[in-house]
Parts: C-alpha cells; sequence; structure tokens
C-alpha cells in the first residue's frame, strides 16, 4: 500500500450490533477505501463430529444442511457489505468456511484477499471473561501480521 493510497480493509462481520457498529467506525476513518466484509461459517459436517449424538439424525441430509448454511453465511456477507457502502467504503460480499478456528480463518481470509488491516468490532470483554471466552479481537491481535483495529462497542445509555 502506498502512502497516498487508501487501504484495503478486511471487515468481520456476523450480524451482530458490535460488527455493524465497527463498519460505521472503518467507514468514517477510512472514506472511500476498498472494504472486503467477511462471515464465516461453519459447515454442518463440523459440528455434527462434535456431537456424535446428531449424527443419526442428520444422515444424508448434512450437504444439503452445509449448502444452506453457505448460502445464510453468503446473506450475512452481503447484509454487512451493504452497511459498508452505506458507510461509504467500496464493499464487497466475502463468506470464508471454517476450518479449525474463526480468527485463523480470517487470518487465511486477510491473507488472501489482500487486507491490510483487520477491522472487528468487541464484545466489551474485559480481564478473566475476555480470556474465557476467547474473544475474536484477542486472537487476531495476538496472531495476525497485519494491523488490527478492534473496535469497542458503543457504550449503553
Amino acid at each position: 500500500m502506498s502512502a497516498e493510497a487508501s487501504p484495503t480493509l478486511l471487515l468481520c462481520y456476523d450480524g451482530s450490533a458490535p460488527a455493524t457498529h465497527a463498519i460505521a467506525v472503518a467507514g468514517h476513518l477510512f472514506p472511500g477505501a476498498t472494504a472486503k466484509v467477511v462471515h464465516v461459517w461453519e459447515p454442518v459436517e463440523h459440528i455434527v463430529a462434535r456431537y456424535a449424538a446428531l449424527a443419526p439424525y442428520l444422515g444424508e441430509q448434512i450437504t444439503e444442511a452445509d449448502a444452506g448454511a453457505e448460502r445464510e453465511s453468503s446473506l450475512v456477507a452481503q447484509e454487512g457489505a451493504k452497511h459498508a457502502k452505506a458507510a461509504g467504503l467500496a464493499a464487497s460480499a466475502h463468506n470464508v468456511t471454517l476450518a479449525t478456528t474463526v480468527w485463523e480463518a480470517v487470518i487465511a481470509a486477510s491473507s488472501e484477499l489482500g487486507a491490510d488491516i483487520i477491522v472487528t468490532g468487541t464484545r466489551s470483554l474485559r480481564g478473566v471473561r475476555e480470556m474465557l471466552a476467547g474473544t475474536l479481537s484477542h486472537a487476531l491481535v495476538q496472531h495476525s501480521k497485519v494491523p488490527v483495529l478492534a473496535i469497542p462497542s458503543p457504550a449503553q445509555d
């Protein structure tokens, strides 16, 4: 990225209020920037593997369920891209399949999509609660090779 060029942002979006707020702040901070809005989805097959008791109930429907989950992920990413466009960003939607952890999927996507900065909302957890919850923003800050901008949730009235 040159000094004059605006960065390519990877915006983490899960449909939540903190994620929507983070997109609005990113639009304010980086007007006109390119934004890759990413939603990470988990294949049903992975969930079934963790909870073997579900397998007999799903059987051959797993492929159909995965296709539905991927479609839903695309819709969530498109919703995030609409928010990003409304915030003044040149946005595109991307859904990413979870292989191991969400943070690893986001970091891999940032590399694949050429992101200069990863932007994520926070759940406003602190101290031990944050460590126990294993927040995405914390993991990204610890492991990303590109800068991470963690936008705090707006103050509650």
